[in-house]
């Protein structure tokens, strides 16, 4: 990561970022030819909320990593929240945005590198299991029949939450077993979750709640926008559906916008809901809530003076996870 203090190299990364970004809202176009059909005066008043909503999930998303960030060394709010959007800028391009790692590693110490993914990986966890949840109790509700899958999805969610809860006991039971000696070392720095507490667990969950509440509201308004005859539980229990989906399959970069078109098809075929309102609504999803938080990510990763490094950025890891840090560095 030292190769990427240097300005150049972070302008040319810039650069690439925003002609990628250009290239796949060109890709989406299309759409936008189709918008004049809609009355942007009626619906101007549906998406003003919903961008004006965008800023407070992010927010919320610094705030519940640095909750499980903090535990392992001090980092200010301001060097989190440029983590994150570098991490947005990066995840696009990514089949189910796992380049969210390595844009926020740029903005972070590279000797607390091990800390930073577990973190990140647990955040994310808390942000699935939600997602997860709900999407399941739509489902039950949405689809009649299939008593099994159903019971098997609430046995799921309850396996989820006790793993969640009790990954520390889960890993070390891992960690006992013999294997490559490769995994036994990510076992071993997967020890930075013995440092999150219940507690702790419970706050980001709560935060992960409204963060999914946020982008499942946003989704609502503009929908309803589009199709302000259809009832908003319908509205609800679909895009549940949809985030469900998102979880548990990883997509190619630019085909999120696809599968959740072609999904709300599927799942709101019953309601009357046409195939533009529910591509265009996707789109401007899409657009809100990642394509103009990737913009200034990118910015953000070209503007920075400098990357964090450990000596200035003092070290606050628990005495018995020292050695694990240690030997994640080596």
């Amino acid at each position: 990561m030292h190769w990427l203090r240097r300005p150049a190299v972070r302008w040319l990364l810039t650069i690439l970022l925003l002609g990628l970004l250009a290239f796949q809202l060109w890709s989406r176009s299309n759409h936008f030819t189709s918008l004049s059909l809609i009355s942007i005066q009626k619906s101007f008043w549906w998406f003003l909320p919903a961008v004006l909503m965008m800023p407070f999930n992010w927010l919320l998303e610094s705030v519940k990593w640095r909750s499980l960030l903090c535990i392992h060394f001090r980092c200010s709010f301001v060097q989190v929240l440029k983590a994150v959007m570098g991490g947005v800028a990066l995840s696009i391009f990514t089949p189910n945005r796992i380049g969210e790692y390595g844009g926020r590693l740029m903005f972070m110490p590279v000797e607390a590198k091990w800390p930073v993914v577990i973190s990140t990986l647990a955040g994310s966890f808390s942000q699935n299991l939600i997602a997860f949840t709900a999407g399941v109790l739509s489902c039950i509700v949405l689809f009649e029949g299939f008593i099994l899958l159903k019971i098997m999805g609430l046995i799921f969610i309850g396996m989820a939450f006790y793993f969640f809860f009790n990954m520390s006991k889960v890993i070390l039971r891992i960690s006992t077993w013999r294997t490559h000696s490769i995994f036994t070392k990510i076992v071993l720095n997967l020890r930075y979750v013995e440092a999150y507490t219940p507690n702790v667990l419970i706050k980001v969950l709560c935060i992960a709640l409204l963060r999914y509440l946020i982008y499942t509201i946003q989704y609502v308004l503009i929908l309803h926008a589009f199709e302000p005859d259809i009832q908003p539980v319908h509205l609800l229990l679909g895009i549940s559906a949809i985030y469900l989906f998102q979880t548990l399959i990883p997509l190619p970069p630019g085909a999120d916008v696809m599968a959740r078109a072609n999904l709300g098809l599927i799942l709101w075929s019953g309601t009357g809901m046409s195939e533009l309102s529910i591509s265009l609504a996707s789109l401007m999803i899409w657009v809100i809530n990642l394509l103009i938080p990737a913009l200034i990510g990118s910015f953000i990763i070209g503007t920075t003076a400098s990357l964090i490094s450990l000596d200035k950025n003092e070290s606050n890891i628990p005495p018995a996870l020292m050695p694990v840090a240690s030997e994640s560095t080596e």
